[in-house]
């Protein structure tokens, strides 16, 4: 997709790479969440991440 966008016109290549760029981008955001999300401890670390932000609360409060 790269190379076919390079090999454009000017005017259309520059917009066309900025798009490209910009989906390589989300690509790799999604990629990237994916694996926290599916990661095998992560309800866990999810969950200790919670109890430790109340715990937080409470001492804060006290």
């Amino acid at each position: 997709m790269d190379l076919e966008a390079r090999s454009l016109q000017p005017s259309i290549k520059a917009s066309l790479l900025a798009k490209l760029r910009e989906y390589k981008s989300d690509l790799n955001n999604v990629k990237s969440e994916l694996k926290r999300i599916s990661a095998p401890n992560a309800r866990q670390a999810t969950r200790e991440e919670l109890l430790e932000s109340g715990m937080a609360d409470t001492l804060a409060v006290s």
